[in-house]
């Protein structure tokens, strides 16, 4: 026999469903508009078939299973976005530079799928950041696939989210990659450089008539900068730290 106070408490959670569910219509609607830097995604996590590896992305970029992308219907090109497998807690900065017909689905470059934890598919956590985590994606980006640097903690990207993106010149570095005594020479000296900076290089007349610095202009903090430096001095002896000027 069904009470009058068990009568009431079913009518009263069944109007509470009632009232949730605009409210989950709400938080179902995807919009991913690039301004909301706290809006946690749920979709899908996968990754590329090697198929794709050399073609052009969306976004003009070339496709490489090494580099940190992903791919995504909607989500603005060029937006970093912080994946997280809820899992293991595994996390990784990626940029989406492609678009992904299927709506639910994040699909991200191996190497990227891997340093979540994805060997197939799986759930993962999606959650767009501004364009003060840029540097940090692209020092990822460089390092080798095995020296990847840890991503941030979901507390730290609401720190650096929350705080003002004031974008100066000052502090700011690009970095001297040496001289050549032609350009010929110097487009000999740029094989030594991964291709995907060879766009970010300019060629100046400095020192001799004849003579051509090649500059990578970067506009990275010191550290980031940095860190280049010690992978491609190697191969650029004379690669040394420039920094902008604050004019």
């Amino acid at each position: 026999m069904v009470t009058p106070t068990v009568m009431k408490n079913i009518k009263a959670i069944a109007l509470t469903a009632l009232l949730l569910l605009p409210l989950a219509g709400r938080t179902m609607a995807q919009n991913y508009d690039p301004a909301d830097t706290t809006t946690i995604y749920p979709l899908h996590g996968t990754y590329y078939h090697d198929r794709f590896v050399g073609r052009k992305t969306a976004s003009g970029e070339v496709f490489s299973q090494k580099r940190l992308t992903a791919a995504h219907w909607k989500i603005k090109l060029g937006t970093i976005v912080l994946v997280t497998n809820p899992a293991t807690g595994q996390q990784v900065l990626v940029k989406v530079n492609d678009r992904c017909p299927r709506r639910g689905v994040f699909d991200m470059s191996r190497r990227a799928a891997r340093a979540v934890g994805i060997k197939g598919s799986r759930p993962v956590q999606v959650r767009l950041l501004g364009p003060e985590w840029k540097s940090r994606w692209e020092e990822m980006d460089a390092a080798e696939p095995d020296e990847v640097p840890e991503a941030p903690t979901e507390q730290q990207a609401q720190e650096q989210t929350g705080m003002s993106a004031k974008a100066s010149h000052s502090g700011l570095y690009d970095l001297f990659l040496g001289t050549a005594t032609s350009r010929a020479e110097a487009t000999e000296m740029l094989k030594n450089l991964p291709e995907k900076y060879h766009p970010n290089v300019e060629h100046v007349a400095e020192y001799t008539p004849d003579g051509v610095s090649l500059i990578l202009r970067l506009g990275q903090s010191r550290h980031t900068v940095e860190a280049l430096r010690q992978k491609v001095l190697p191969k650029f002896p004379e690669a040394t730290l420039r920094e902008r000027s604050k004019h």
